[in-house]
């Protein structure tokens, strides 16, 4: 009887597994898949004077014209002065508490400019206008930009490609660091450190382990950011290198209990057999050890890789948290994780901000799962090897 419900138990534990993490991806998708159809201006329509002979414009073409990056004439529009109004600019022209019939007449009175382009709802577009069309295509907003700036009216930009790049450079750091010094540290516990000091070491990896990141980040601001900031005379430490060291630093321990157990699971008969031969400590580690569990080391650093790009709060803390497309480690960077923690908590629910951040989850949890199914397939190469 107890070793029936004990069974139930346990099945009902992993079935509540399953169904958590399948109703997270379920969320997940749910939330983030509307960014590629939905339109960021829903309830807001484009308009210009009358005589403008444009009848549509590109989101690209919008933003150019408001940030006075390019001119009407140059889109083939009329010889005049670009005059945006959007709700967010709408001050500019009229105070909010101006009276109704006075907001209309200035409204009007803008609507006369050749050069305007409205971006308003419906309820507040003077009626001698022209509506023009501006088509949204999610695809090419995700990834035919770098430019991050989800809250900018009256067009948002959602380039993902520098968030991509920080997570790349601060993972591609983390792991250069991570991957030699865990190897290292687990060849040295296998095969120099004392017994009697073992437990001892084990332990501080799993101090290590265990420390909050919001501490390490804390420690990192205050210690290794002057000290970046000071090696390569930056105007600021804060940069993608920072964050890289700390967090293969912070990851350490995973890398070298992975190596470690692997090493500790060598037949002893090959270990025996190369000293046998008259091979030294130092030709059996490298030549038998490290390449008998190379297929572990793999996995490890995959695990490592995915350890790193899933941190949030380190990279807030020491990486300038800037969503700049950075071709340098030294430079700030901003991550995927840390775009979530910095802006989900500001975006309005249902919003296309709201919905863009659920699909930089899609692209960060896509990653994670390829990384360690990467690993699941690579480790029974080294139990059958």
């Amino acid at each position: 009887m107890r070793d029936r419900w004990g069974k139930k138990a346990f099945q009902a534990a992993a079935a509540t597994t399953i169904l958590i993490l399948g109703g997270l991806t379920l969320f997940l998708f749910q939330e983030g898949l509307p960014t590629l159809w939905k339109s960021p201006y829903e309830g807001v329509t484009y308009a210009v004077h009358p005589q403008n002979p444009l009848p549509h414009l590109s989101p690209e073409a919008v933003q150019a014209l408001v940030r006075g990056e390019t001119t009407w004439t140059a889109l083939g529009g009329p010889e005049a002065p670009v005059v945006p109004v959007y709700l967010a600019n709408l001050d500019r022209y009229v105070s909010a508490h101006a009276p109704a019939p006075l907001f209309k007449h200035i409204l009007d009175s803008l609507a006369t400019l050749p050069g305007v382009l409205f971006a308003l709802p419906p309820s507040l577009l003077p009626a001698r206008t022209k509506p023009i069309d501006v088509p949204w295509n999610g695809w090419k907003a995700l990834f035919a930009s770098a430019r991050w700036s989800p809250t900018y009216e009256p067009i948002p930009s959602v380039g993902v490609w520098s968030l991509l790049i920080g997570s790349l450079w601060v993972s591609a750091i983390g792991l250069l660091v991570v991957v030699p010094l865990g190897i290292a540290m687990a060849v040295y516990v296998v095969e120099f450190l004392p017994k009697k000091l073992y437990y001892a070491i084990k332990m501080l990896w799993e101090v290590l382990a265990g420390l909050p990141s919001v501490v390490v980040g804390f420690w990192g601001l205050m210690v290794l950011v002057p000290w970046i900031q000071k090696i390569f005379h930056l105007e600021d430490g804060e940069t993608a290198l920072t964050a890289g060291i700390l967090l293969g630093w912070m990851t350490l321990p995973l890398m070298a209990s992975l190596v470690e157990e692997a090493l500790q699971a060598i037949p002893p008969l090959l270990i025996e057999s190369s000293y046998g031969l008259g091979a030294t400590q130092w030709q059996t580690i490298l030549r038998l050890k490290l390449p008998y569990i190379m297929p572990s080391i793999f996995t490890a650093t995959l695990l490592s890789a995915g350890r790193i790009l899933g941190e949030t709060m380190v990279v807030l803390i020491v990486s300038g948290n800037a969503p700049l497309l950075s071709w340098s480690p030294l430079m700030p960077v901003r991550t995927l994780p840390a775009t979530l923690a910095a802006e989900l908590g500001e975006a309005p629910v249902g919003s296309y901000h709201y919905h863009v951040l659920f699909f930089l989850g899609i692209i960060l949890f896509l990653i994670t799962v390829s990384l360690n199914a990467l690993a699941y397939v690579i480790q029974p190469k080294t139990r059958s090897a």
